[in-house]
């Protein structure tokens, strides 16, 4: 393990690179392995401030932080935490978009199909680049031009887009639900707070200890299975006309009636086929988690990403059988017309199998709030810690605050900007339009089809990239059969079925659509606001690269991130400041003006 060009410790060590030098290729790698023996004890090392250039002015900014301990490290359970609140609440959205029960199921079966292709997309880039950042990293490394610029458009949108919004709006629902008399109205008040409410104790309890965090999500992941599994077990005894005597009062279709004529009614809006396939796809939201923390994985020797590359496969083949299931349990115990008429889909399948209660109906609310809070706590886990990987590379402002962790060792300051980028949205989150939460919801999914599409031609290029090659060696599949070129005759038709379901879903998402008709509410966002946002937040990404790397520079201000120094389990680096010419002047003014208010406040007090 300590002479692999894929330990993350090597690699990590050239990620920390001058924002101004090429980005290494495997034989920098390489080198680095080669010469890892050879290199001084941490004792020895040089200080920190050695590493960099003395021109510098400002006195440099440096950071400590804690790596994660062996026994700390992700095992098997811990490294996939996928199931949200998707699967509970979209089925009847994905059934208004498509029109039919029967539509409903096959776009879930393929929905499964590009999440299983999506997946091995990662594996193969997670196999190849070890590193916590995910994302970041494997567009920083494969896409080298024009230099950093799609490292700053995804970043930007990362920061601002990957909070918690969704599940936390799902999470105030279903409280609200379940301590409401049936049929309340919402209000859409009262759930932002708790929205808002929600992120924060998360967030604060993620300051407070990451093995509390890890400790509660497998608690939850349990839970969330068990769950699934009780659907789907009633969604069985639904097909077999079994149910209480309590749920024989309703009147509706029940079992194996509701699933005659399945595909009745089915749209021939492609839109429509374009919306539900985002919607399942956040569904299946979560299967790029662990590329996030990867450096936080166990590695065992001999076969390295073995924890890694197992528990993917073995992860998606269960959720996706799940998923199906508890779509099968949803349309066979409830008819069409209940599905979209209500808000409330597994209160409604509930009270379908055991008999109309108040009890159910909060049971099943709470249900709902605890996985939706089992998937706020997962996803932020992971998200900030590429959050925290974007500040250290020094791309957002006040890299070194945001970059640096508590006395606690998380990522405190990462916390901040994901609680606030969540709550923003929150707080503009239009619940009011019948296209409000759909547009919240699938915003960040979009975004990501633009990602999806750049992995997936960098994937299939990869053959013929110095980025990806093994010692010399092209590169060649491992999600499957560990390295054979055989893989390739089953990664690169998955992958291209990534790109084309990306592709489709990216354009189709732009034309207009009559939902409010499906939804039976009324709507006044425009449908095309959720690509509007997603596109502009790219665009500005664009915009602060061209500001921060060429018209900075220019103007005389350069940020520089030093090589990274380890010590045991703490790793320093600084960030470095060089002012010239434009921004050097504006800077002496600037203290000139501080040393004028100042000899002006002690006159002040002197008279």
């Amino acid at each position: 393990m300590a002479d692999s060009p894929y330990n993350p410790r090597i690699i990590r060590s050239q990620r920390y690179r001058p924002r101004n030098n090429p980005a290494p290729d495997v034989h920098e790698l390489s080198a680095t392995v080669e010469t890892a023996a050879s290199q001084p004890s941490s004792n020895d090392s040089t200080d920190i401030g050695d590493a960099v250039s003395r021109n510098y002015q400002p006195r440099p900014r440096r950071i400590a932080l804690d790596m994660i301990k062996a026994d700390e490290q992700l095992g098997y359970f811990s490294t996939r935490q996928v199931v949200g609140t998707g699967i509970f609440v979209q089925p009847a959205t994905v059934l208004a978009l498509t029109g039919s029960k029967g539509a409903s199921l096959m776009l879930w079966l393929l929905g499964s199909l590009v999440a299983w292709a999506g997946l091995t997309v990662y594996l193969e880039y997670g196999i190849r680049f070890p590193l916590t950042g995910g994302e970041l990293y494997y567009i920083n490394y494969v896409w080298l031009k024009p230099k950093l610029l799609f490292t700053y458009m995804y970043s930007v949108m990362f920061v601002c887009l990957s909070g918690s919004q969704a599940n936390t709006l799902q999470f105030g629902a279903s409280v609200i639900i379940a301590s409401t008399k049936p049929g309340a109205k919402t209000d859409h008040r009262l759930q932002k707070f708790i929205a808002i409410a929600i992120t924060a104790v998360i967030c604060l309890l993620q300051v407070y200890s990451r093995n509390i965090v890890v400790r509660f999500n497998n608690a939850v992941a349990i839970y969330k299975l068990l769950l699934l599994s009780l659907v789907t077990v009633l969604g069985w005894c639904a097909i077999g006309n079994l149910r209480t005597t309590a749920a024989k009062t309703y009147s509706t279709p029940y079992g194996k009636e509701n699933l005659q004529n399945i595909f009745q009614g089915t749209t021939s809006s492609a839109y429509g086929i374009g919306i539900a396939l985002l919607v399942i796809q956040r569904a299946f939201l979560g299967y790029e988690n662990a590329n996030f923390v990867l450096e936080e994985v166990r590695r065992p020797a001999g076969d390295e990403p073995r924890i890694f590359r197992q528990t993917c496969k073995v992860t998606m083949l269960v959720l996706s059988f799940l998923y199906i299931m508890v779509n099968v349990a949803y349309f066979s115990a409830c008819s069409t017309e209940e599905l979209l008429e209500t808000s409330d889909v597994p209160g409604l399948f509930f009270a379908k199998v055991f008999g109309p209660s108040d009890r159910a109906r909060v049971a099943s609310a709470l249900l709902v709030a605890i996985a939706a809070a089992g998937n706020i706590m997962s996803f932020t886990f992971a998200s900030v810690r590429v959050k925290q990987e974007i500040a250290r590379m020094g791309i957002i402002p006040v890299p070194e605050f945001w970059a640096s962790s508590t006395s606690r060792g998380t990522p405190g300051p990462a916390l901040l900007l994901h609680f606030l980028a969540t709550s923003l949205f929150v707080l503009v989150a239009p619940l009011s339009d019948a296209n409000g939460y759909l547009v919240i919801s699938t915003l960040f999914v979009y975004a990501r089809t633009w990602l999806g599409i750049i992995l997936g031609l960098g994937l299939l290029a990869a053959p013929w990239l110095k980025s990806f090659a093994r010692g010399g060696e092209p590169w060649t599949s491992c999600s499957f059969f560990r390295g054979r070129r055989s893989s390739a005759w089953v990664q690169v038709p998955l992958t291209v079925l990534y790109i084309a379901a990306n592709a489709f879903m990216l354009v189709l998402y732009w034309f207009p659509a009559n939902k409010q008709h499906n939804l039976k509410t009324k709507a006044i966002l425009p449908s095309y606001a959720g690509p509007i946002v997603g596109t502009v937040f790219y665009a500005a990404g664009a915009v602060y690269w061209l500001w921060d790397l060429h018209l900075l520079p220019y103007l005389g201000y350069r940020l520089e991130v030093s090589p990274e120094r380890q010590e045991g389990h703490v790793v320093y680096m600084s960030f470095e400041r060089n002012l010239s010419g434009f921004t050097e002047r504006c800077d002496q003014l600037l203290q000139s003006f501080i040393k004028f208010l100042n000899r002006f406040r002690k006159q002040e007090k002197s008279s």
